[in-house]
């Protein structure tokens, strides 16, 4: 987006608002079921900042729909050796390092820092003003809450969810929900 690509916003998709409502002066297209039948090109930002976002993505059918990876000009990227999956979202004020890899539909958001090494799976949020230290391992359907901090040489396992403000010192297990300074595990 920095370099070409410029949208103009039609408005939104959501089956739980009736359709032509103005949100934010923007109409309400229609639900799953208008945007699967959409008949031309369309560039769908799903910009939902829950881990099983996946299941709705997996309901959009529809071959126009292209998702674009969003960038706010104030983050800064890193190295160009960087990838980042479709439909992921940078918001302003993150700063990124090298040797990262961003999965699809992945949302880093306000003010997070993010070391050297890092993979972060699809479908995985980093809330605003997280840190992720250096080599750190973040599976599918990760949901880090703000402020956390996570050590480097770790991992965070499928599913996984840390809470807000937690400092992560040692790897989470996929499936479990930590939390705390230090983060300790409080469901599985």
């Amino acid at each position: 987006n920095q370099v070409q690509d410029q949208w103009n916003l039609l408005g939104f998709f959501d089956d739980g608002v009736i359709q032509g409502k103005l949100v934010d002066d923007l109409p309400v297209l229609g639900g799953l079921a208008e945007l699967n039948t959409w008949g031309t090109s369309l560039d769908l930002v799903v910009a939902i900042a829950d881990p099983q976002v996946g299941k709705l993505v997996s309901s959009i059918s529809n071959k126009h729909v292209h998702f674009p990876l969003l960038i706010h000009p104030s983050a800064n990227t890193g190295s160009i050796g960087n990838s980042f999956g479709k439909g992921s979202i940078i918001t302003a004020g993150v700063i990124l390092t090298t040797g990262i890899h961003l999965g699809d539909f992945v949302i880093v958001n306000l003010s997070c820092t993010v070391g050297h090494d890092v993979r972060i799976g699809k479908f995985s949020t980093l809330m605003p003003s997280c840190s992720i230290s250096g080599n750190v391992a973040i599976d599918e359907g990760v949901l880090i809450g703000t402020g956390a901090r996570t050590l480097q040489n770790l991992s965070i396992g499928k599913n996984a969810v840390v809470g807000a403000g937690a400092v992560v010192l040692e790897s989470v297990e996929a499936d479990t929900t930590v939390a705390g300074v230090p983060a300790k595990k409080i469901s599985a």
